[in-house]
């Protein structure tokens, strides 16, 4: 959930443990636990996602960084004898071809921006969870009208990454994102 601010996974699992103990102001009903549950599969898969992304941003940023310090060095700092030169040359232009195509790949692809949009996602909707389980407002008129709220919200969060993706896919040049949080519709 705060996974932004550093390695904060007991204090997570302890928080989870606390708003899901059964008690007296527990949310019981079938659709409430079913709600909750679908609640808890999306953020189980946003915050894989976010860990994910980070991975391959970090995997091929060290490629791209460390590519072109050896690169570099082989280029003309270090000497290679003569006997070693047609080597010297394939593994330079192999080397230099790998961190082109790295570079490629992490300008191409926006694992780092997908990897905190999931974050944000997650930590979206594990605010939508507390709030549920603690009877915040909006959540405290009653155990179904709360559930059906709940869930429209839930919903309205993930759909709204949905339909995000489906402007990316579908976009010339890239078009700026939604925004993650959508407007509730108007009371009528």
């Amino acid at each position: 959930m705060f996974a932004l601010f550093g390695n904060t996974k007991g204090k997570e699992e302890a928080l989870e443990a606390l708003l899901l103990a059964p008690g007296e102001n527990a949310r019981s009903s079938e659709q409430a636990k079913k709600a909750i549950a679908y609640c808890q599969l999306c953020i189980a898969e946003y915050e894989r996602w976010s860990k994910q992304s980070q991975r391959r941003w970090v995997l091929w940023q060290g490629i791209v960084v460390f590519g072109s310090v050896l690169v570099t060095l082989l280029a003309g700092v270090i000497s290679i004898s003569q006997a070693w030169d047609s080597i010297a040359w394939i593994i330079r232009s192999v080397l230099a071809a790998s961190v082109a195509i790295a570079a490629g790949l992490l300008s191409s692809f926006t694992f780092r921006e997908n990897a905190i949009r999931y974050e944000v996602a997650a930590t979206d909707l594990w605010n939508e969870l507390a709030r549920f389980l603690t009877s915040a407002a909006p959540y405290n008129t009653g155990e179904v009208e709360d559930t059906s709220a709940f869930l429209n919200k839930v919903c309205l969060l993930v759909g709204a990454e949905v339909r995000h993706w489906g402007v990316l896919a579908r976009a010339s040049p890239p078009a700026p994102p939604p925004p993650l949080t959508p407007e509730p519709p108007p009371a009528h």
